[in-house]
């Protein structure tokens, strides 16, 4: 009995590690499965977060569109240059510094300190080895740069037409540098501050602040920036008049170039906006709803403010308004983007409705102020933008938050409106409080200093008669004549075709005849660099044919005296060449 128990037991032990090893082959078998299956989502968000950056990227040359078209048709090279060289500035400060101030590590979770600023990933660093985790991270800052360049691209339009490629330059790069990136870092980054995408540690009043999509982080931020700009540079020349029998200045109106490329871009931008608001989804295999749902919201709620917009414009004026019917559309995905995600489709109505009440009254509020906003974004961006961040406090219902966001937050991390007490609205308006904190007190302080040592304007007589005839190589014509040609300069190199209608003033004539061995020929760019006072004189003098003010003896009225191009022409020809022959027979 006791060997047949033995060989038994002998049998049985070694019928289970047969059974263990069997089970661990099934177990990394399982596994192995399991790292495919994982590697195959990571790959397909990898795809999903390329695309969604194509869009978003795409979006921001629906500003481009927009603004060409709004502006006046002397001032469409000048709104092109700008634009252009602002998304190229954002691409490199982004890179510098952007997305590491936004994504970069924070210890705030755990020290409760910081929580605005990163403190790695300067200068794209993304680590060395080449992984697929490292492939989601560069698509995520693809994707973000996006965002980036859309935050950039909304002030640009506001402070067209007279303002300096300097002074964009470097409100670009301030942007994409630092006032945007804190933002971001505060709201999205899972150690920011205010970001409800922690799952565990503080939260603000225990729920975190409700942006998905960006109505504070992205629209409220470039819109306050845009106003900043705008108070600094000015309205555009005679924008406001006062007329001789009345007290008050009158709002003149400025044709613009193209109502038609003003609604392409108004569409095209609103469609990048959908895009916009359902890429914000950070895992799109896990919550493919969540962006159906963002997706959905946004449509719904830019179609309601388009609607109301040019209701509320016809029953003021009298007038079906194609500005605040593309105006509406951007205003309504301004207003959603907060809460896109987590608010069900009435919510989405009223929020669209309110904002386009909020895009209407402040654009009137900006007339009444005197603040000339080519573009509307002061009032589609921070007006219905800060709306909407308030409205995800009021409309989010628990189970869209929980499926947005995270399903362990306390029972009043809802809308107010659903019962949900105050906590998120208190919420909602702190950061909204902060956004304008932030972005009024460091818009002001760099844009201020860019504009007390660089200026932030060009000459208003440059303005008059169109800063692309002296700046950007000729003003445009919707005509047979492409180019209003400056008859006082001659072809040049690679120039020949470019006309810059930059004249010689009176200090640069008297050189000339002083120094003909150094001169150029007739009407040839003027050596160095000229003031734009003497720039602007002659060519409104010599080149520019408009009438000028002939000065008088005594304090006799000045009359207005009118020169042909071809007189203009031979007036400075003569004078640069008489002394020239002079000195020239003399030696």
């Amino acid at each position: 009995m006791t060997k047949l128990y033995m060989a038994r037991t002998e049998e049985n032990i070694e019928m289970y590690h047969e059974i263990m090893r069997a089970i661990n082959i099934t177990r990394s078998e399982v596994e192995q499965a399991l790292g495919i299956v994982d590697e195959y989502e990571l790959q397909v968000n990898i795809v999903c977060v390329i695309c969604g950056a194509m869009f978003i990227i795409l979006g921001r040359f629906g500003f481009m569109a927009r603004s060409i078209g709004m502006v006046t048709a002397k001032s469409i090279k000048c709104t092109v240059v700008q634009e252009m060289l602002a998304i190229a500035v954002a691409v490199l400060g982004w890179w510098a510094t952007g997305y590491g101030v936004a994504f970069g590590g924070d210890n705030y979770p755990e020290t409760e300190n910081n929580g605005m600023v990163g403190w790695d990933g300067y200068f794209g660093d993304h680590g060395s080895a080449d992984t697929a985790k490292k492939g989601f991270k560069m698509a995520v800052y693809v994707l973000q740069m996006g965002y980036c360049l859309i935050a950039v691209g909304i002030p640009v339009g506001s402070i067209t037409e007279r303002a300096t490629v300097t002074f964009v330059v470097c409100m670009s790069l301030a942007i994409s540098m630092l006032i945007y990136p804190v933002c971001v870092h505060v709201f999205w980054n899972e150690a920011g501050m205010f970001s409800a995408y922690r799952e565990s540690g503080s939260l603000l009043f225990d729920c975190g602040t409700i942006d998905f999509a960006g109505s504070g982080v992205l629209h409220l931020c470039g819109g306050l920036v845009a106003l900043v700009a705008s108070l600094l540079v000015g309205p555009r020349k005679n924008r406001w008049v006062t007329p001789d029998d009345m007290i008050k200045p009158v709002i003149m109106p400025k044709p613009q170039a193209s109502p038609a490329f003003e609604a392409f871009g108004g569409l095209l931008l609103f469609t990048c906006s959908i895009a916009n608001t359902g890429f914000a989804t950070r895992e799109f295999v896990e919550d493919s709803v969540v962006a159906g749902k963002a997706m959905s919201n946004t449509l719904v709620a830019a179609g309601v403010a388009s609607f109301v917009s040019v209701v509320i414009g016809h029953f003021y004026t009298g007038v079906v308004s194609p500005q605040l019917g593309c105006g509406g559309l951007v205003a309504g995905t301004a207003a959603i983007s907060a809460g896109c995600a987590s608010m069900d489709m009435e919510g989405a109505v009223i929020t669209g409705f309110c904002g386009a009440w909020a895009y209407y009254v402040g654009g009137c509020l900006m007339l009444k102020l005197h603040i000339d906003d080519v573009s509307h974004a002061i009032s589609i961006h921070a007006f219905a933008g800060g709306f909407g961040l308030i409205a995800a406090g009021l409309f989010t219902t628990k189970g869209s938050y929980q499926a947005a966001y995270y399903d362990n937050r306390e029972d009043t991390c809802y809308g107010t409106f659903y019962n949900g007490g105050i906590a998120q609205l208190a919420s909602q308006a702190m950061a909204c409080a902060f956004v304008c904190g932030w972005t009024l007190f460091i818009s002001a302080l760099v844009l201020g200093v860019v504009h007390m040592t660089f200026g932030s304007r060009y000459p208003l007589q440059w303005e008059q008669n169109g800063v692309d005839y002296h700046k950007f190589g000729g003003e445009c014509q919707f005509s047979h004549v492409a180019v209003n040609h400056d008859k006082n300069r001659w072809p040049h190199g690679v120039l020949s075709d470019t006309d810059y209608g930059i004249g010689k003033g009176t200090d640069e004539l008297e050189e000339e005849a002083r120094w003909p061995w150094i001169g150029f020929p007739c009407g040839a760019l003027v050596r160095g660099r000229p003031t734009l006072y003497n720039v602007a004189s002659a060519c409104d003098e010599v080149s520019h044919p408009a009438s000028r003010e002939a000065e008088q003896d005594g304090n006799e009225q000045a009359e207005d005296t009118t020169i042909s191009d071809e007189a203009a022409s031979a007036v400075v020809c003569l004078c640069l060449l008489t002394p020239r022959l002079g000195t020239e027979g003399a030696g």
